[in-house]
C-alpha cells in the first residue's frame, strides 16, 4: 500500500464527468411540474432552465477560476484550506464524505432500482420493497466494484453512459419538435388557455425546480489530483460540460413541450405520454431504460468522485483512522479502504432516503409526515458553504482581474443566497430537522479533526 494517486483522467472523461452526473433522473420528470407552474406558458419554461443553469455555471465558473490556482488533493477541500484555513476545508470535505456524496449516491442508487423494478413491472403499491432493496444493493456494490477494481473500466462506463444518456434528450428535442410543428400540437400549446397549477409566481416556482436538475457537476472536482494537467482540463470540463447541458436541457424542454397537449404534459405521466406520441409505445418503454442507465451513469460519476472523499481528509492526517483510510492499492491505484467506508455511508444513506418516503420515522413534525426532503435539502447545504468561500475570493485574490475576482463570484452568491432562501420559504420545518442533523454530523467531525492538515 501507498498513499499517493496517479493522473489517469483525460479531458473527455472530466467532461462525462461533469455532464454524466448532472444528467440523471430529475431532467425527465421536472418539466412535468414546470409545465403546470407556467401553465403552459413555454417561454417562461425556457427562461427558468437558461436561468437555472446559468446560476449554476457562475458557480462552475468561479471554481474554474480556483482549479487554476490551487491543486493539492480533494479539490472542494483545497479551495477550503486556500481560502478560509485548514479547519474550514476540513468541514466542507467532512460534509461532502459523510453527506452530501454518499446522500446522493444512496438516493441514485434506490431510484435507479425502483425505476428497474417499474420497468419490468414487478411489485410497485410500496415505495420499500424486498425487490428494490436487493437490486439497490446490487447497483450499489456493483458501481463500487467497478470503480474500486478497474479505474479505466469506471472512465469508459462513465464515457459510454453518459452516450446513451443524451441520445433520448437529444432525440426528442430535434424529433419532438419537428413532429409537434407538423402536426400543429406545438402552435396549439403556444395558444393554449390552460392554467395548470395556480402559483404566487410561476417563474420563480418554475426556477427552483430546474435549479435542482443542474446538481452534481460538484463531484468532478474530487478528483482534480488524479485529472491529466487538472489546471488545463478541470475548468474546461466545468464550464464546458455545464454549457452542454444547458443545451440539452433547454432543447428537451421545447422538444417535450411540442410532442403532447399541455393538459397531458403536466400530468404525473405527461413525460411518457409525450414520447408515446413522437416514438409510439415502444419509445414509451425505452424511456425507462434510457431513465434507469441515466440514474446508474449519475451513480457512477457521484461513486467516483465519493471514494475519494475520505481519502482527502486523511492524507491531510484528519478524519476516520487517516493512517488506514490514506492508503492506495498499489495494483489499483485506488483508496480501498476510504471506497469501502464510503460504501457503507451510502448504504446508511440509502436506509434513510427509503425509509423517510415509506413513512418510517412518522409525523416528527406534526402535519409534515416526511421529515425532510434529502434530495432538495442537501444541495442547499453545500450553497450554504460556498458562500464564504465566494467573499474571500474576492478578499484574498488579489491578482485577479475585476471580473473573475468580483463580479463572477457576486454572481454566484446570489444565486446561492437564492436557493437557500426558497428551501427555507418552500420547506419550513423540515429545514430546521435536517439542518439539526446537519450540526450533528458535523459534531461528529470534530471528533475526528486533528488540526495541523498534512
Amino acid at each position: 500500500m501507498e498513499n499517493q494517486l496517479t493522473r489517469k483522467y483525460g479531458p473527455l472523461t472530466a467532461m462525462c464527468m461533469v455532464v454524466g452526473t448532472v444528467i440523471g433522473s430529475g431532467i425527465f420528470f421536472r418539466n412535468e411540474a414546470i409545465i403546470g407552474y407556467t401553465g403552459g406558458r413555454m417561454w417562461i419554461g425556457v427562461a427558468a432552465w437558461l436561468i437555472g443553469g446559468f446560476i449554476t455555471l457562475s458557480a462552475t465558473y468561479v471554481f474554474g477560476v480556483l482549479a487554476t490556482r490551487h491543486e493539492r488533493v480533494g479539490g472542494l477541500v483545497d479551495y477550503g484550506e486556500a481560502l478560509l484555513g485548514e479547519r474550514y476545508g476540513y468541514f466542507f470535505g467532512w460534509f461532502m464524505a459523510t453527506m452530501f456524496l454518499p446522500g446522493l449516491s444512496g438516493i441514485l442508487a434506490w431510484i435507479s432500482a425502483r425505476f428497474t423494478v417499474v420497468l419490468f413491472g414487478w411489485e410497485t403499491d410500496s415505495f420499500f420493497s424486498g425487490q428494490t432493496y436487493s437490486i439497490a444493493l446490487f447497483y450499489l456494490v456493483m458501481t463500487y466494484a467497478v470503480n474500486s477494481l478497474a479505474q479505466k473500466l469506471s472512465g469508459k462506463v462513465q464515457v459510454s453512459a453518459t452516450f446513451i444518456k443524451i441520445v433520448p434528450l437529444l432525440a426528442m428535442g430535434i424529433i419532438g419538435t419537428i413532429v409537434g410543428l407538423a402536426n400543429g400540437t406545438a402552435v396549439a400549446n403556444l395558444h393554449s388557455d390552460y392554467v395548470g397549477n395556480v402559483v404566487a409566481n410561476p417563474f420563480l416556482s418554475a426556477l427552483v425546480a430546474t435549479v435542482f436538475a443542474y446538481v452534481g457537476w460538484e463531484g468532478v472536482l474530487a478528483l482534480n489530483s488524479e485529472i491529466k494537467d487538472s489546471k488545463r482540463n478541470l475548468p474546461i470540463a466545468l464550464v464546458g460540460g455545464l454549457i452542454v447541458i444547458m443545451t440539452i436541457y433547454t432543447l428537451y424542454f421545447v422538444g417535450i413541450f411540442s410532442a403532447a397537449p399541455v393538459e397531458v404534459l403536466s400530468d404525473g405521466a405527461g413525460v411518457r405520454g409525450a414520447f408515446v406520441n413522437v416514438f409510439s409505445e415502444a419509445g414509451g418503454t425505452a424511456l425507462f431504460v434510457f431513465i434507469v442507465i441515466s440514474c446508474l451513469g449519475t451513480l457512477n460519476g457521484l461513486v467516483m468522485s465519493g471514494q475519494r472523499s475520505f481519502y482527502a481528509l486523511s492524507i491531510r492526517g484528519c478524519g476516520v483512522k487517516p493512517g488506514l483510510i490514506s492508503q492506495v492499492d498499489k495494483t489499483t491505484n485506488v483508496p480501498n479502504n476510504s471506497a469501502s467506508l464510503f460504501l457503507f455511508v451510502t448504504a446508511c444513506w440509502m436506509l434513510v432516503f427509503a425509509g423517510n418516503r415509506a413513512g418510517w420515522f412518522g409525523e416528527l413534525v406534526p402535519g409534515q409526515p416526511l421529515p425532510f426532503d434529502v434530495p432538495g435539502l442537501m444541495p442547499i447545504l453545500f450553497q450554504g458553504f460556498l458562500i464564504p468561500l465566494f467573499i474571500m475570493i474576492m478578499v484574498k485574490e488579489k491578482t485577479l482581474g475585476a471580473f473573475n475576482r468580483f463580479i463572477a463570484p457576486v454572481i454566484a452568491m446570489a444565486g446561492a443566497i437564492f436557493l437557500i432562501y426558497a428551501a427555507i420559504s418552500t420547506q419550513g420545518m423540515r429545514f430546521v430537522w435536517f439542518f439539526l442533523i446537519f450540526l450533528a454530523i458535523m459534531f461528529i467531525g470534530a471528533l475526528f479533526y486533528k488540526g495541523s492538515a498534512k
